[in-house]
């Protein structure tokens, strides 16, 4: 098999497990259910291999919205608490909190009443001023429980949709007036039925008995700064976002794609309310909507996406991106991986990181060699936790002997009778029911993606690849570039339009990683294997007139860009040789200059390449790298520092520094924009920002954005995002959310 062949040997890494594209069938939900009973049975044990290889076989097959519809229909019952407890434990295997539900500890509201005051405890429960720590926590710890905090809040949400069929409203509501919170709502899905039966839903949050209530904040809720029974813990209810006018948000109105979409946010201590009181996060000013976010997690916020994804944003990100990550039907395009991180990074933001290394390097001028050489070689970043570790190559060997005993005759029949493409699909179901055999699955799965490249079908390539890739710790750019040459070698990508398109959007974002990671011959190679762009076929329409003249065709900027890779080899393999003085002389200025010019005008890396020429022999540019590093505070500071690069620009002529510096002026325009009043100098700004963008591309990445322009494809996207991207079903004309 020409691709087991090829893969078993480039196969390393690691990384964070991604959900690919696919329907829960038959096979997928009996894995669901012997996945349930492993974890309900082994909680607190880690994931074994069995474990994760039903992991995998879920994350290929997740619920469309209709089916969870149906699921959801198909249940009278509200959840008691023991399958509450059980959906949050066999959904992150987390064990079960102290104040497990009882029915002995429920207690009826009346008798609070007539008592007049809260009780010290009600069943297991203290008042949150009982659990308040004889000393404030240390960063560390306030960090880490806000993060477990998230965690479980996240658990708990997903869990209501699973069991309701959609989201929780913001609010309880009686008569169109809101009583309480949906904190309120998830109680049981965080274990806490006993308290959750205290409540009146008929109610206001602030009369009896749901008044007595509130200083029983569940830890869940608590802030770890405070301890009182105020929460930071808010949805987002502006009429634009997921949970305006108090809907019922279901994953088919969420046209901009769960995954892109925020569900949950720590907002800042002076917005934090009573956790039973039906407030959430509505600014009053979107475009000040910053303001309210990131005082408390070292630089950045703590949220939560549709798809139950925890994440950690940093202060960085732009007014406008926080927008597109709110808003739930703008079409803004904007993907999930252009704000995301993990919220490990919050974790480790108390040991010395490497924004830090930027800021002393800000201060003198350099950047240690040993820096330089790890960020000049291919360099596989992790990118998941609970995939399968690559079998022993013995192990594999074994296997594809033993597949080509059992499957010899129907791989030569599929061969045949052209259903590589039924076989292919066959191998993949198999592999995912294989717990006790991990060569055999990895085996099954490179034999499929082999069908799949014969097959000529290049959707269902796509499916089986990124379902290898999220099994089994293999690096994903490099199966990406490998299978796409494989595929481009055996197959004509120009006979199918949307095969074509598909392949082109690929590659284009493997181009990028590979540019990321210093694989030029390799990214030269791909773009080689571009297909033609025939835009007519797909009613594209370029009449586009930028700064007064038409815009290239596709194809004359697909050749542009295959030039310009050939060209950046070249430049990559001078840039190794002076890595290699860089090593011996690292006070060579103009070494390092060189090296700076090289990641910020080439690569687009300006972290890594700014420290690198301040010292440099040009004084120009040097004088401008020092302004950027400096930074800026206000609409003022960022159009001078886009002046300045816009300026140096100007003496240049086309190529890749002109255009990278035009690149860094756009980027502190954009800036600028975001916060300038309608003035004389937001219009020169937007003179510039538009003879910017209409300019011929003059680098490959500048290349590779504007193809992306033109065929309508997402600009931001990596590979990691390509894998995990769902679809998701869109509202049919005049579908709204559903009130009730």
């Amino acid at each position: 098999m020409r691709w087991l062949q090829t893969m078993s040997d480039n196969t390393s890494g690691s990384g964070i497990v991604l959900r690919p594209v696919g329907h829960r069938s038959v096979v997928g939900t009996m894995v669901s259910l012997v996945l349930g009973c492993q974890l309900l049975c082994c909680g607190g044990c880690g994931p074994s291999k069995e474990e994760l290889m039903m992991r995998a076989a879920q994350r290929a097959r997740p619920k469309s919205s209709d089916e969870k519809e149906e699921s959801a229909k198909a249940q009278t019952q509200p959840v008691s608490t023991a399958i509450a407890s059980e959906v949050v434990d066999a959904k992150a295997g987390v064990k079960e909190t102290a104040n497990a539900a009882t029915t002995s500890a429920v207690q009826k509201a009346a008798k609070d009443r007539d008592a007049n005051s809260p009780e010290e405890t009600i069943g297991d429960w203290k008042p949150v001023s009982d659990r308040k720590p004889a000393n404030p926590l240390g960063e560390p710890e306030r960090h880490a429980k806000a993060v477990e905090n998230l965690n479980r809040l996240t658990e708990a949400l997903m869990a209501y949709k699973e069991d309701k069929g959609h989201y929780p409203p913001s609010a309880q509501a009686k008569a169109g007036i809101k009583t309480l919170s949906w904190r309120v709502l998830i109680l049981p899905y965080l274990g806490h039925q006993d308290l959750f039966e205290k409540f009146d839903l008929n109610m206001p949050w602030n009369r009896s008995p749901n008044k007595e209530l509130i200083e029983f904040i569940p830890d869940e809720l608590v802030s770890p700064e405070r301890f009182d029974s105020k929460t930071n813990w808010m949805l987002p209810a502006h009429r634009n976002y997921m949970f305006g006018d108090n809907r019922y948000p279901r994953d088919r109105n969420i046209e901009d794609g769960i995954e892109n979409t925020l569900m949950l946010v720590e907002v800042n201590d002076d917005l934090a309310v009573e956790w039973t009181r039906p407030v959430d996060f509505e600014p009053a000013d979107l475009g000040a909507l910053k303001g309210s976010l990131g005082e408390l997690r070292s630089g950045g916020t703590l949220v939560a996406w549709a798809n139950g994804w925890p994440s950690y944003v940093a202060n960085s990100v732009s007014t406008k991106q926080w927008t597109n990550a709110f808003t739930y039907e703008s079409g803004d395009g904007q993907r999930a991986g252009a704000i995301h991180k993990e919220p490990d990074a919050l974790l480790a933001a108390h040991k010395p990181s490497r924004s830090e290394t930027k800021v002393e390097a800000k201060v003198s001028g350099r950047v240690e060699a040993s820096k330089i050489v790890e960020n000049t070689e291919v360099e596989a970043e992790s990118w998941g936790e609970n995939r399968l570790p690559v079998p022993p190559s013995p192990d594999l060997a074994t296997s594809n002997q033993r597949i080509e005993q059992l499957f010899g005759e129907q791989l030569v029949r599929a061969k045949q009778n052209q259903t590589q493409a039924e076989l292919s699909n066959d191998f993949l179901k198999k592999s995912l029911v294989m717990s006790d055999d991990a060569a055999g699955a990895y085996a099954l799965q490179n034999a499929a993606i082999d069908l799949a490249i014969d097959s000529g079908d290049f959707m269902l390539f796509q499916a089986v690849l990124d379902q290898h890739a999220s099994t089994f710790e293999v690096d994903l750019y490099q199966v990406n570039r490998d299978g796409l040459l494989e595929f481009s070698r055996r197959n004509d990508v120009d006979e199918d339009t949307a095969s074509q398109m598909a392949f082109v959007r690929r590659a284009l974002v493997a181009i990028q990683e590979g540019l990321e990671r210093n694989d030029f011959e390799g990214v030269g190679r791909i773009a080689s294997a571009l297909p033609r762009v025939e835009e007519e076929r797909r009613g594209f329409r370029r009449a586009n007139v930028r700064g007064g003249k038409r815009d290239a065709s596709a194809e004359k900027l697909v050749r542009l860009l295959q030039t310009q890779l050939s060209s950046a080899n070249k430049q990559y393999e001078q840039a190794a040789e002076k890595v290699a003085e860089y090593r011996k002389n690292p006070d060579d200025a103009e070494l390092a200059s060189a090296l700076g010019r090289f990641y910020c005008f080439l690569k687009g890396d300006w972290a890594m390449g700014l420290p690198l020429v301040i010292n440099g022999t040009s004084e120009k540019l040097s004088r401008v790298a020092k302004r950027d590093l400096e930074g800026a505070n206000d609409a003022e500071d960022f159009l001078a520092i886009g002046d300045m690069w816009w300026e140096l620009s100007e003496g240049l002529p086309a190529g890749i520094y002109r255009q990278g510096t035009r690149d860094r002026a756009g980027y502190w325009y954009e800036q600028s924009l975001e916060v300038m009043p309608e003035s004389l100098d937001r219009l020169h700004v937007q003179a510039r920002v538009k003879e910017w963008q209409s300019q011929d591309p003059g680098s490959p990445l500048a290349t590779i954005r504007t193809i992306n322009r033109q065929l309508g494809l997402a600009e931001n996207a990596d590979l990691e995002q390509v894998v995990a991207r769902k679809r998701t079903q869109v509202n049919a004309p005049g579908d709204d959310y559903e009130d009730g």
